[in-house]
């Protein structure tokens, strides 16, 4: 399959080159010039025609479905699993639960580290007011304020961080299911029993109404705006696509699109992503190998009453076909072409 893909996407570089070019010509072809002696033979001739000349890229991907993963808000084991790879599921299904004894610790470890900390600070502020009320020094009084300031502003520096974590975890406690956010088929999912950590995936849902093009390798915004054009083939047909920037997830992974029309592709089907830059349009060009060098500069050979005749040229912009002629050839004129 990779070798297939391989042939196609060179196949694929070589044709748009040729024929999605846009070789339109601002004047008729000249007709076939008959050959003279063997020796004069010309055996390959091309015409200097005007194009679209440009670098093309391309990039494998394929259609799949939004999918997403789904996981448990804290630690813990999966205790029941109510799905299975391939299960169809409608929104608000339940789908999995885990063990609340990870959750509940969490809790009570938050909770005991407030109250832990609360009575630190208490203890130390009733301690000063103590040595206060029994009488001291001038000194002793300004160092026992001191250290009450020091402690109540420590206190109102940790109290709301300690008290957020021991809300977060006790609204936890309860809430260990995991729900389908939208009806969907279950494409992954882990064992029942499985362990796991705060956030780790325990299943993954496609939703089959919502279908992307998914390229391989991150496509960044910035280099995307930098092609003149990005589009697909799709069962072998050109096609427009829709680069979606908002589903970028994670750099290094993947490169979402859309398309209105998929000519009749299904999901896993393998698709050509082509990008096309440093573009040139409409440009008097030749093949590449049509084009000689000496210490003279380039030349061409033109085809004159069938025979080959060096023609001086100034060439400019050049890709993997063709080369851009500035100066020394016409629209039409004939040249020969080496094998």
């Amino acid at each position: 399959m990779r070798e297939k893909r391989k042939r196609f996407r060179l196949a694929v570089i070589a044709l748009a080159a040729v024929c999605f070019a846009g070789c339109g010509t601002k004047k008729e072809s000249q007709a076939n010039i008959a050959l003279l002696a063997p020796v004069e033979a010309v055996v390959d001739i091309e015409t200097a025609l005007y194009r679209d000349l440009y670098v093309l890229t391309t990039r494998d991907a394929e259609l799949a479905p939004h999918t997403e993963e789904l996981a448990f808000e804290a630690s813990g084991r999966v205790s029941r699993l109510y799905v299975e790879i391939g299960s169809e599921v409608k929104a608000g299904d339940l789908l999995a639960e885990q063990e609340e004894d990870g959750v509940r610790n969490a809790a009570s470890s938050a909770l005991d580290k407030y109250l832990s900390e609360k009575k630190v600070y208490m203890d130390a502020v009733k301690s000063a007011r103590k040595k206060l009320a029994a009488g001291v020094s001038t000194d002793e009084r300004e160092w026992y304020e001191l250290l009450i300031r020091q402690a109540e502003e420590t206190w109102a520096m940790q109290e709301p961080e300690l008290w957020e974590i021991w809300e977060e975890t006790r609204a936890k406690v309860g809430n260990s299911k995991i729900y389908a956010p939208y009806d969907g088929v279950v494409t992954a999912c882990v064992s029942q029993g499985t362990q796991l950590a705060a956030g780790q995936p325990a299943l993954a849902l496609a939703d089959t109404t919502r279908q992307y093009i998914t390229a391989n390798g991150y496509l960044a915004p910035s280099e995307y705006e930098t092609y003149k054009r990005v589009y697909a083939l799709v069962n072998g047909k050109e096609t427009e696509i829709i680069y979606e920037k908002e589903l970028m997830m994670e750099e290094g992974l993947l490169t979402y699109y859309t398309a209105e029309e998929l000519n009749g592709a299904k999901f896993g089907d393998f698709i050509l992503i082509c990008m096309i830059n440093d573009f040139h349009g409409q440009v008097l060009s030749v093949p590449n190998n049509a084009i000689y060098k000496d210490s003279n500069g380039n030349y061409v050979y033109l085809i004159e009453d069938g025979v080959r005749v060096r023609q001086d040229v100034v060439t400019g912009y050049k890709n993997n076909i063709y080369t851009e002629i500035v100066d020394g050839l016409e629209e039409g004129d004939q040249i020969y072409v080496k094998n």
